[in-house]
């Protein structure tokens, strides 16, 4: 019941970010290992996490369309800058291809290197993360993100796994990126963050059936602030969320020494809710956190009290 009442008070809130990095190189002198005219492509995955006992995504491909830099001048349709969002704005969801008419004449598909098979999400939380996939592309500006998922995806509640049926079985997730979706780094060293709500994510059909939805934003470092702590005891079973900038985004404290990190914070300030679920514990409130683009606030320890 602890995890069920969790789970209904932020239902809505982001679980996962990936973080896409990619170099361009167009001097093979000086890095041999990266051929003339391509460029190559990371993206790591890590997670803001949901209150369940795991998040199981079947990942069995990664691909990105590329506008070439021969057929920019041509094709590029100089996007500004944007914040997309998985059920509406620069995301798409494929049964047997691309249903968005947003292709350019010239761009092109590569498909990276990835270890295809079930990632839980939950094992990416409070800053850590992994690399999902890596290779080699045509040199250019990135233009889209395709995932193509399988179908062994599970969600796990109070020690129960059900199952997660594709909506209307759609297996593929296409994202268009636009302006400041990239950040550069240095003009060969690119980088961008996508983030993979599962709490809009899952949609429970019924006490037993779960659908899998992809919704997906990006978020950039440099451009958003950060939230760490500590929240104590454990018994407490406290969720934390950081309102700011009307967006709302939560993290769950770790078990072994109460430490949490909220990231992708837009605004000047925020204010962090902690929701003690447990044992009698009484929830906290603080408000007018400052924040700073590309800095990480760190409020110490909250000791919750009974």
């Amino acid at each position: 019941m602890k995890h069920l009442r969790r789970i209904c008070l932020f239902m809505g809130i982001s679980v996962l970010s990936i973080v896409l990095i990619y170099s361009c190189q167009k001097d093979n002198i000086s890095n041999p290992q990266i051929p003339e005219g391509q460029q190559r492509v990371r993206i790591r995955l890590s997670d803001n996490p949901v209150n369940f006992d795991a998040v199981n995504v079947d990942i069995q491909r990664v691909e990105v369309q590329v506008l070439p830099d021969s057929c920019r001048n041509n094709d590029d349709d100089n996007d500004g800058p944007g914040w997309n969002n998985g059920w509406g704005n620069g995301c798409h969801h494929d049964h047997h291809g691309d249903r968005d008419n947003d292709n350019y004449s010239c761009a092109v598909w590569d498909t990276l290197d990835i270890r295809p098979g079930v990632y839980n999400l939950l094992d990416l939380t409070n800053g850590a993360d992994t690399l999902l996939a890596s290779g080699l592309t045509v040199a250019g500006k990135i233009k889209k993100i395709r995932l193509t998922l399988g179908t062994s995806n599970t969600v796990m509640i109070d020690s129960v796994n059900y199952p997660l049926s594709l909506w209307n079985g759609y297996d593929r997730i296409t994202i268009k990126l636009k302006g400041e979706d990239v950040d550069e780094i240095s003009p060969t060293d690119l980088q961008l963050w996508l983030d993979f709500d599962a709490g809009r994510s899952i949609v429970k059909v019924s006490n037993n059936r779960f659908v899998l939805k992809p919704y997906l934003r990006i978020w950039i470092p440099d451009l958003t602030a950060s939230i760490k702590g500590k929240v104590l005891p454990d018994a407490a079973g406290a969720v934390v969320a950081a309102i700011a900038d009307g967006d709302t985004l939560v993290a769950i404290p770790e078990r072994r020494d109460g430490r949490f990190k909220i990231r992708g914070l837009k605004g000047s300030t925020a204010d962090l809710l902690i929701n003690a679920t447990a044992n009698g514990y009484r929830d906290t409130t603080i408000t007018g956190i400052s924040l700073q683009a590309g800095r990480e606030t760190d409020i110490g320890t909250i000791q919750l009290h009974q």
